[in-house]
């Protein structure tokens, strides 16, 4: 599997979810929102070489990252609440040859006058 293959594979999946917040997808211009909205990033990390027997048998990992967006009025348990929803359709997930290991929601307060949490999944295939 290529890094394209895997990007569009998570994506895909991303894209199934039910949730009724706007998902912005890699490199599609992000709109004007005004309500909660969530971004996908895919970001790859170091690609490991477990196995050399009849050759090489790399094993790429990374994060899929979910950017999520809430109301500042809304504050936290707007985006908290995405965050559990988004990371349920997400963990613990064999996509293809991509399997997707537990979600840890991460907590940047108030930005831009949005209340802004991370939903990190690692993945491996």
């Amino acid at each position: 599997m290529n890094y394209q293959q895997l990007v569009a594979d998570l994506v895909k999946h991303a894209r199934a979810w039910p949730g009724p917040e706007p998902l912005e997808i890699p490199n599609i211009p992000v709109q004007q929102h005004e309500d909660n909205w969530l971004q996908l990033v895919v970001n790859p990390g170091e690609t490991l070489t477990p196995e050399v027997g009849s050759g090489p048998c790399p094993r790429m990992q990374g994060l899929v990252i979910f950017q999520i967006y809430a109301q500042r009025e809304k504050g936290w348990g707007a985006a908290y609440d995405i965050a559990t929803r988004i990371g349920n359709h997400m963990a613990y997930q064999s996509i293809g040859d991509i399997d997707t290991l537990a979600y840890t929601p991460e907590d940047f307060g108030e930005i831009d006058g949005w209340y802004r949490v991370n939903v990190n999944i690692p993945y491996r295939c």
